[in-house]
C-alpha cells in the first residue's frame, strides 16, 4: 500500500482591513496557505461552501484589493473514502485525513470567538431571514451591521438585480437586532 504524509489543516480568522470583513486564513502544517498574495475569504462566505465537504471548486482566496470576483484562489477538492485532496492546475497536491479534516472545519465554522457584536448581529440576523423569499421573488443573500451606524442593511436579489432593504436596531445587543429582524419581516409580505 503507498504510503504518504498526511497535511494538517487549521484556520487563523482576522479582521481584513482592506475589506470591512473578516479573512479565514488558511494553514496548512502551520503555515498561512495564502501568504501575501491573497486575502481570506469572509467567514460567513467561506464555511457556507458545499466544496468544503464535497468534490469540486473551492473558493479559498481573493484578490488583496478586497472585491470578490478580481483575481479569485480556487482549489479542486476531491473527496475518497479516507482522504480529502486539494489540487490546482499549478501541480498543487494537499491530502488531509478526512476525518480529521471534517473535525477541523466543524470546529471552526462554529467558533465564533473572532466575532464583535456587529459580525454576531449579522449571523443572528441572518438566520431570521437565511430562507426568506419576497412577494416578488427576491431572495435573501446577507445582512450587514457595518455599512451604517445602528442600521442593519438587508440584500435581496433576482438574477442580476438587487434590492436593499433597512431596519434600526440598538447598535449594541445582537439579540436586539435579531428581535428588529423578527419584527421586520412582518413589515412586508414574505414567502417561506
Amino acid at each position: 500500500m503507498l504510503q504518504f504524509e498526511m497535511n494538517n489543516i487549521s484556520f487563523n480568522i482576522i479582521p481584513g482591513l482592506e475589506s470591512n470583513d473578516h479573512e479565514v486564513r488558511i494553514l496548512i502544517d502551520g503555515s498561512d496557505f495564502l501568504g501575501k498574495d491573497y486575502l481570506g475569504i469572509d467567514p460567513p462566505v467561506f464555511f457556507k461552501q458545499k466544496t468544503l465537504f464535497n468534490s469540486g471548486e473551492l473558493y479559498i482566496g481573493r484578490c488583496t484589493c478586497g472585491c470578490e470576483g478580481c483575481c479569485d484562489n480556487y482549489v479542486t477538492v476531491r473527496t475518497d473514502e479516507d482522504i480529502i485532496s486539494w489540487t490546482n492546475s499549478g501541480g498543487l497536491n494537499i491530502k488531509f485525513n478526512k476525518n480529521d479534516y471534517e473535525n477541523i472545519i466543524y470546529s471552526a465554522m462554529h467558533d465564533y470567538s473572532w466575532e464583535d457584536n456587529k459580525r454576531t448581529a449579522e449571523r443572528l440576523v441572518d438566520e431570521v431571514f437565511k430562507e426568506i423569499i419576497t412577494k416578488d421573488k427576491y431572495c435573501f443573500n446577507w445582512a450587514s451591521a457595518r455599512i451604517k451606524e445602528n442600521i442593519i442593511t438587508l440584500s435581496f436579489s433576482k438574477r442580476h438585480e438587487q434590492k436593499l432593504f433597512e431596519f434600526s436596531w440598538d447598535g449594541q445587543s445582537p439579540e436586539n437586532a435579531q428581535i428588529a429582524a423578527k419584527k421586520f419581516t412582518k413589515k412586508f409580505i414574505v414567502v417561506r
